[in-house]
């Protein structure tokens, strides 16, 4: 009995020493778990917030975009309306842009004709590459403009509107970005409709914008 009393001791303070360390591990358990469910809890809460910030303040940007475009637009076909000539509408596709830098494109289009010394199409369009502006007339039976959804869209709901996004052609040049365009008819004094004018929004000019506003 001498002998086996210190092994059944080793044994019941081996048991023990397990049992203690056995609880001693739930008892820090318990509250690393707590921690980290509120941890967990908290940084999901932050990062949803974040992102719901950075959503509000994308999509602010982009309105602000679209508002800045109508504005620009609603704001110059007066101006075209009020002289009607080919030079001068030229100067006024140039200064449209002049005066607003975030915009990619203006185009000032009229209806077959319209002029009888330009032929069957006159349109004027200006692109801002980086703050350089270029004004070129375009119109040919290659180019179309009449069929293109931002010429026949606003004539025939008979007011201002956004277009979908599209990928342009003009002869001579390719484009690799989609653009979104809000289109105004030209209502002369009689109330005939005789062009369209257009200014255009790139996709790519929107990314930098947004990604500006959101650093």
């Amino acid at each position: 009995m001498d002998k086996i009393a210190p092994q059944a001791k080793h044994a019941l303070s081996l048991r023990l020493s397990l049992s203690i360390l056995a609880f001693t591990v739930i008892i820090f358990m318990i509250p690393i778990g707590i921690i980290f469910a509120r941890t967990r809890h908290f940084v999901r809460q932050a990062a949803t917030e974040q992102a719901t910030q950075t959503l509000n303040n994308t999509a602010q940007g982009i309105m602000g975009l679209m508002g800045q475009v109508e504005v620009a637009t609603d704001n110059s076909d007066w101006l075209v309306l009020r002289k009607l000539q080919p030079d001068s509408i030229m100067s006024f596709s140039r200064w449209i842009l002049a005066l607003n830098p975030d915009l990619d494109g203006c185009s000032i289009s009229f209806e077959p004709n319209y002029f009888p010394d330009q032929g069957k199409y006159f349109s004027v369009y200006s692109s801002n590459e980086n703050g350089h502006i270029e004004t070129e007339q375009e119109g040919s039976s290659e180019y179309d403009y009449f069929m293109m959804t931002w010429s026949q869209e606003p004539i025939r709901r008979g007011k201002a509107c956004w277009v979908d996004p599209f990928h342009d052609y003009t002869p001579g040049t390719s484009y690799d970005m989609m653009i979104a365009s809000y289109c105004k008819p030209l209502i002369d004094t009689n109330g005939r409709t005789i062009g369209v004018i257009s200014t255009d929004l790139s996709q790519r000019r929107l990314s930098q914008i947004l990604l500006k506003e959101n650093r």
